[in-house]
């Protein structure tokens, strides 16, 4: 879970500060949440950081959602790798 915590406060940030030059550091932190774990688990983990993406995205009126919305697209992304 120390991971996910680790990414989750990495994208939190980002998503709030809404830059776009953060999208780098974005999927930094989603790819290093995905080698972290083990390769049967890895699509639910992408799952599981996009959810939370999603959910933090709702809870935060006024945030730049272009920039949460490019982190869940390069989810998506690598979530097609485990159709």
């Amino acid at each position: 879970m120390e991971t996910f915590d680790k990414c989750m406060s990495a994208l939190r940030s980002l998503i709030a500060e809404g830059d776009a030059n953060g999208i780098g550091a974005a999927e930094r932190a989603v790819n290093e949440y995905v080698a972290a774990t083990p390769p049967p688990d890895q699509k639910n983990a992408l799952t599981n950081v996009q959810q939370a993406v999603q959910a933090h995205k709702e809870e935060c009126p006024g945030l730049d959602l272009s920039f949460a919305d490019a982190v869940n697209d390069y989810i998506e992304r690598l979530m097609r790798r485990f159709e």
